[in-house]
């Protein structure tokens, strides 16, 4: 495979899942974007780690250049302090890179969004997600991939009380639980991602539900 890939939001569950299980030679070239060395990724040299501060989005220009950008940048609304906040992380700065990065060549922009986003929702968390969904699409990548999973199952190094309790509530009912909300696995969202690179599927494609368990 050929492709060249950058990632933002390579810290998070599902950026550093997805980073985790990259092997030598799948890829022409990694980026990944982050604020401060990864040393888990310490074992993993061929992948690049390029250091910015997300103070000043256009000095990461050069490592925006690539074949493929994949999205997994996003917070919550009480990690980030504030409303304004939260949308300057889960919206503006995804849509500020994802601009320079197709001004740079890129053609394919790998998303992960939220089960319920809508740009019109009276929800505040979802209603974002789904301004940024819009938003994307008028960037003009010729492939854009938003994947809206449920409840995100993995290792987090941050704290989220109400997430943890919303597993212990949903987990023993998973069986019963429709696709569209069940909590899904980061390593199973990761390898979601690296198919929808390898197949080369094109278009824009909004993928949710039982899509990201199982193979195309």
């Amino acid at each position: 495979m050929s492709s060249t890939i950058t990632v933002i939001g390579s810290t998070g569950l599902i950026g550093l899942e997805f980073l985790s299980n990259i092997a030598e030679g799948v890829y022409q070239k990694i980026t990944a974007i982050t604020r401060r060395q990864i040393p888990s990724l310490s074992d993993k040299p061929f992948i690049y780690q390029a250091i910015h501060n997300f103070e000043d989005l256009e000095s990461m220009r050069a490592d925006l250049k690539s074949d493929v950008m994949v999205c997994t940048l996003g917070t919550t609304i009480k990690t980030a302090g504030s409303q304004e906040r939260f949308i300057e992380i889960d919206h503006d700065i995804p849509l500020v890179l994802a601009k320079i990065a197709r001004e740079e060549g890129c053609k394919t922009f790998i998303l992960v969004s939220s089960m319920g986003a809508d740009a019109h929702s009276s929800i505040f968390y979802s209603r974002v997600k789904g301004q940024l969904e819009e938003a994307l699409k008028a960037v003009g990548f010729p492939n854009l991939h938003i994947l809206r999973p449920s409840m995100l199952l993995g290792d987090r190094h941050e704290s989220r009380p109400g997430e943890f309790l919303g597993k212990l509530i949903m987990l023993p009912l998973s069986l019963l639980i429709p696709w569209k909300y069940k909590p899904i696995q980061s390593s199973t969202l990761a390898a979601k991602i690296h198919e929808i690179i390898a197949d080369g599927e094109t278009g824009t494609r909004t993928w949710s539900g039982k899509e990201l368990f199982y193979k195309n």
